[in-house]
C-alpha cells in the first residue's frame, strides 16, 4: 500500500496554474495518473490535448472549459469526460481560486495546439 499524505504534493507551475501529481508513474502508480491542480481567478492553461481520454472532477470554485469551439462551465462537485486527442483548455472565472483533480491512464501525453509536447514533472 502507498499512501501519499495532501501535505506532500508539491504545486509547481507558472502563470496561475499549478499542478502536483497524486498517483503518477514516478509515485508507483503503473496503470493510472491522477493529478491535483488549482488555477487563480482569471488564470488558464494554453489550448492542448491528450493522447488518451481524461477525466476532471471540480473540487473548488468554478471554471469554463472550452472544448474543440463548445463551452461550459463546471462548478465544485461537476465532472467532465475529455476525449482523447480533443483540443481543450480550462479557465477559472470568478473571483475565487479553483481546483480539481484529472485522471487518465498512466503514461497520457500532452500534446499543445502547435504540436509541442510536454512533460511536466509532476506528470512523472
Amino acid at each position: 500500500m502507498l499512501v501519499v499524505r495532501g501535505q506532500e504534493l508539491e504545486a509547481t507551475g507558472t502563470e496561475g496554474n499549478f499542478a502536483g501529481g497524486v498517483a503518477t508513474p514516478g509515485r508507483g502508480a503503473e496503470e493510472v495518473s491522477v493529478i491535483r491542480q488549482r488555477q487563480s481567478p482569471g488564470a488558464a492553461n494554453p489550448p492542448h490535448l491528450h493522447d488518451r481520454e481524461e477525466v476532471m472532477i471540480v473540487l473548488t470554485g468554478t471554471v469554463k472549459v472550452t472544448i474543440e469551439k463548445e463551452e461550459t462551465e463546471l462548478s465544485a462537485g461537476d465532472a467532465l469526460i475529455v476525449p482523447a486527442n480533443t483540443m481543450h483548455r480550462i479557465e477559472t472565472i470568478g473571483e475565487a481560486e479553483a481546483g480539481w483533480l484529472l485522471a487518465a491512464p498512466a503514461g497520457v501525453r500532452f500534446l499543445f495546439s502547435d504540436g509541442r509536447e510536454a512533460s511536466p514533472a509532476w506528470a512523472r
